[in-house]
């Protein structure tokens, strides 16, 4: 062996050069930089000298610490062969036979391959042993994630069903007990049927809400969303909201600020009635998760080519977890399980998913910023609404027809 080690030690230049070369050929293993190699092929000489390959077993350890990224078994099989580092050890291998080749006679080239080769297969033997170990992991670890996001899908699905149906029972109800309450009344010959009426328009117009509701999630989810682009002030928006949310605000003894910043005051090319949409069901959800007494503020600012506006709440906030979790279909039902009981029922769960594809047709997006979820301390949570600030139609047909020249702003 120390004749050996002597041979690599003298050449150990011109094989960190090939052994790079080789793996550039024959290996995708991203991780063995020119000092790794480095520090590699000398563990090697040191495990082929002392006869103890811990130092080596080690450094391969360490090459098993970089992520290993694939969804099947097929991709991880692909994986193995190509970016692996029974791969990678192999190529190392091949290019030290070829260096032995070159620079030694037939009985001293047959003598070093031997020495090399009682090393490399121990090593390789390591690696493939912990490489596949890694593998299986990694898999077993994927599994698990697809079978929890499984049973996350069937609690949504589950949690959407119960609360649809009370959803949509309160409103038949109302509509049930004025209607039968209006036959009384007439029957009697009592005439004083206004207040009946209009506990029955009520009623249709909350189960009108919940159809809707679920139309446009079809649309969204079908890419059908057509977005009607008239110019606009965000200003005149966010007063619309405001008067929309701010008696449900006031019936939980909560403040809302609407701040008016200087973008909002210019006018924009957008879709009026569905930003509007968007921003009440954003503010919608700060009133049914902060408390009473709690405060909702809505500001925003200008940023290169987008307006952002935030509303920040003081409510239960939400865990990290949940926070992309929330503006999916039904996305609330985890969320709505921590709610303090103070008579606001959550409802299906389908509001920040319609603001999500309202912002998102419109070119923009959305998320959301909270510390966690906490009852008492309540870190509260803020969401960002960001979308493109168009002084001019997205379109020459909607140009033509609000007869908007593109490119006059700028004359």
């Amino acid at each position: 062996m120390i004749n050996t080690v002597d041979f690599f030690l003298k050449h150990r230049q011109e094989w960190v050069e090939d052994s790079g070369r080789m793996l550039a050929i024959n290996s995708k293993h991203p991780t063995l930089a020119i000092k790794e190699l480095e520090h590699f092929l000398d563990a090697l000489l040191e495990a082929m000298l002392t006869g103890e390959s811990t130092g080596l077993e080690k450094r391969i350890d360490g090459l098993l610490d970089a992520p290993i990224v694939f969804d099947s078994v097929e991709q991880a099989l692909s994986w193995y062969q190509e970016r692996g580092i029974v791969s990678a050890l192999h190529a190392l291998r091949n290019a030290a036979f070829a260096l032995i080749q070159k620079n030694s006679d037939a009985e001293k080239a047959l003598l070093y391959q031997n020495d090399l080769e009682t090393q490399f297969c121990q090593i390789i033997e390591y690696a493939a042993y912990r490489e596949f170990a890694a593998i299986i992991e990694k898999l077993t670890t994927s599994q698990n994630e697809i079978q929890e996001a499984f049973e996350l899908l069937e609690e949504t699905r589950l949690n959407f069903v119960t609360v649809a149906a009370q959803e949509l029972r309160t409103p038949l109800t109302l509509i049930e007990g004025y209607t039968g309450m209006l036959k009384e009344m007439l029957a009697s010959g009592d005439l004083d049927s206004d207040p009946l009426v209009s506990g029955v328009e009520s009623g249709i117009q909350k189960l009108r809400h919940i159809i809707d509701e679920l139309v446009d999630i079809s649309m969204i989810d079908t890419k059908m969303l057509m977005l009607h682009y008239q110019p606009v002030l965000i200003k005149i928006l966010l007063e619309k909201a405001k008067k929309e949310i701010e008696v449900k605000a006031a019936g939980r003894s909560q403040k809302l600020e609407i701040n008016i910043f200087p973008a909002a005051e210019k006018t924009i090319f957008v879709d009026p009635e569905r930003l509007l949409q968007a921003i009440i069901n954003v503010l919608d959800n700060s009133v049914k998760f902060t408390p009473e007494g709690g405060s909702i503020v809505v500001d925003g600012r200008m940023l290169p080519g987008f307006i952002e506006l935030t509303i920040a709440d003081t409510g239960v906030g939400i865990d990290p977890s949940a926070q992309a979790m929330i503006f999916e279909k039904f996305g609330s039902g985890r969320r709505s399980a921590h709610v303090r009981n103070d008579g606001v029922v959550p409802g299906p769960g389908l509001g920040l998913h319609l603001a999500k594809g309202i912002i998102e047709a419109h070119g923009g997006a959305i998320w959301v910023e909270s510390q966690g979820y906490d009852e008492e301390l309540c870190p509260g949570s803020t969401f960002h609404l960001m979308f493109p600030f168009r002084e001019s139609p997205p379109d020459d047909l909607t140009a033509r027809l609000l007869g908007h020249r593109q490119g006059a702003s700028d004359e």
